[in-house]
């Protein structure tokens, strides 16, 4: 498909230029973003205007980068990163994420074709990468590589909280069990009725009186029935 670009497009061209590309290039990506237009026979009267606007566009665009780029001069950003033997790192450190943590870190947007690397780092250590726009715009920031500890503050405050959520949902389990125990104990024939509230699987503690058994006699009535149970239990029944 023919096109005239409206905007400079890398490996394209630049805004006024006629060029030929893949249809679906151009109807799903460089027409809706409004980087190019057919190449129509107004639209190729109009090229010495497009071309015009364009330069105010790129003139605007090189000073807001600029402008970047000298802010960034004095700044440092620090990247955490998982790290080996002879501080080599496990994956690298590519543009793209520098760009990304520029926005993170300084909340500022730069654009990552505007950040050069020859290779993405892959050791930790500081490093001062380029910055470039264009040939005459340029700068540089300092990228620190550091290793990631094994728990930073936030992964540390979601260890403790998934700790507090399991030791609450133990406790609540744990309630639930007590509950399920509380049955009304019988010491008819001189057997005693496992699972009552008192007798737990950890510890044999004496029986507390029933919740109807308000009084203090009944309760020590149970104690002493109790006591009296255990002490005729066989050995092997237990």
């Amino acid at each position: 498909m023919r096109v005239v670009l409206l905007d400079d497009v890398i490996n394209v061209g630049v805004a006024g230029d006629v060029v030929e590309v893949k249809n679906g290039y151009a109807r799903n990506w460089l027409i809706p973003r409004g980087f190019a237009e057919l190449a129509t026979k107004d639209a190729v009267n109009r090229i010495n205007l497009i071309r015009r606007a364009a330069e105010t566009k790129r003139s605007r665009r090189m000073q807001d980068a600029s402008d970047k780029f000298a802010w960034l001069a004095d700044k440092e950003l620090v990247i955490k990163m998982k790290s080996g033997t002879e501080n080599r790192l496990f994956g690298a450190v590519t543009s793209a994420m520098i760009a990304d943590e520029v926005k993170i870190q300084l909340d500022m947007d730069l654009q990552r074709r505007h950040v050069v690397l020859d290779e993405p780092i892959k050791q930790l250590g500081e490093y001062d990468v380029e910055l470039r726009a264009s040939a005459d715009v340029t700068g540089k920031i300092t990228v620190k590589v550091e290793p990631l500890t094994k728990s930073s503050d936030f992964e540390q405050e979601l260890l403790d909280k998934i700790r507090e959520e399991q030791e609450a949902r133990d406790q609540a389990e744990r309630d639930e069990r007590r509950k399920s125990r509380k049955r009304e104990t019988d010491f008819g024939d001189g057997e005693y009725v496992e699972g009552s509230e008192a007798h737990d699987d950890d510890d044999h503690a004496p029986v507390k009186a029933a919740d109807d058994a308000g009084e203090a006699e009944a309760a020590a009535e149970v104690q002493d029935k109790y006591e009296a149970h255990e002490e005729s239990v066989p050995e092997e029944k237990e």
